[in-house]
């Protein structure tokens, strides 16, 4: 017999502020209004998680049965997708052999938002099982994450492209206060600030900002691993050392997954 959880979900705590993707969030809250499923697509590091994360967080109580993340990054096997989710909600059965029979029953009645997270390599095996369960429970909504669409019936598709970046050529600097509203110099300057506790965003640095936000193509992740660099060198030596962009921002965060503690891995 199933023994549900009495917990109202399983969201990680964010760890640090939420930056930027208003547009994002926006159309993640329209389409989830209509669509069963929604995915969000893009390119490694460019913040699909945390934006299904916070989106997850805003929308919760909305749904009875609450909000459950499935973390898809470290399963290898596709076998073992069931599983995963099954772990996700906290369900025990001892009778059960087969996890999808057993989560089929527990969502058929209830109402809750599912966020399926890394799905890229094991997009078939994701794909079915989102599949059986948008049918098998009509009170459930998905939100799925990958680097490319699971292309099933009804799913609505939101590309999450890189944070926009502020004009690198242009004639005159921007003034403080409007590179300040840039999301990507928000982003290093917020974390930079947080890492070294002394960093600011100056008139003498501000070049060298808007040119290391540049040279990392605005992915958030690559803009995070530059900005923890200002514990020890400034703006302008980060931007002079990006030559080996991938040796430069091995992650030093202890506590990082695997996939994010550098640069290299989230590209490759």
């Amino acid at each position: 017999m199933v023994r549900p959880t009495r917990r109202s979900g399983n969201l990680p705590a964010e760890a640090s502020s939420f930056i930027g993707r208003r547009r994002e969030l926006a159309e993640l809250r329209r389409k989830l209004t209509a669509a069963r499923l929604v995915s969000l697509a893009g390119p490694g590091g460019v913040g699909k998680s945390r934006l299904a994360l916070r989106i997850a967080a805003d929308l919760a109580r909305g749904f009875p049965g609450g909000a459950w993340m499935v973390e898809l990054a470290e399963v290898r096997d596709p076998a073992l997708v069931g599983n995963a989710v099954v772990a996700a909600l906290d369900l025990r059965d001892q009778t059960a052999t087969e996890p999808l029979p057993l989560l089929l029953a527990y969502l058929r009645d209830k109402e809750l938002l599912l966020v399926v997270d890394n799905c890229e390599h094991l997009l078939g095996a994701a794909a079915r099982l989102v599949t059986e369960v948008i049918r098998a429970a009509p009170g459930v909504r998905v939100i799925a994450t990958s680097r490319e669409p699971l292309s099933v019936s009804g799913e609505q598709v939101i590309p999450v492209p890189p944070l926009e970046l502020p004009a690198a050529h242009a004639a005159a600097p921007p003034p403080l206060t409007q590179l300040r509203q840039n999301e990507a110099v928000m982003l290093f300057s917020e974390r930079a600030a947080a890492a070294s506790g002394t960093f600011d965003l100056t008139a003498s640095n501000q070049a060298a900002v808007v040119a290391l936000c540049g040279r990392l193509d605005g992915l958030p992740l690559a803009i995070e691993l530059a900005a923890v660099r200002t514990r020890v060198l400034t703006a302008e030596q980060i931007l002079e050392r990006l030559t080996d962009r991938f040796g430069l921002l091995t992650g030093p965060s202890r506590d990082a997954l695997p996939r994010h503690q550098t640069l290299r891995t989230t590209i490759d």
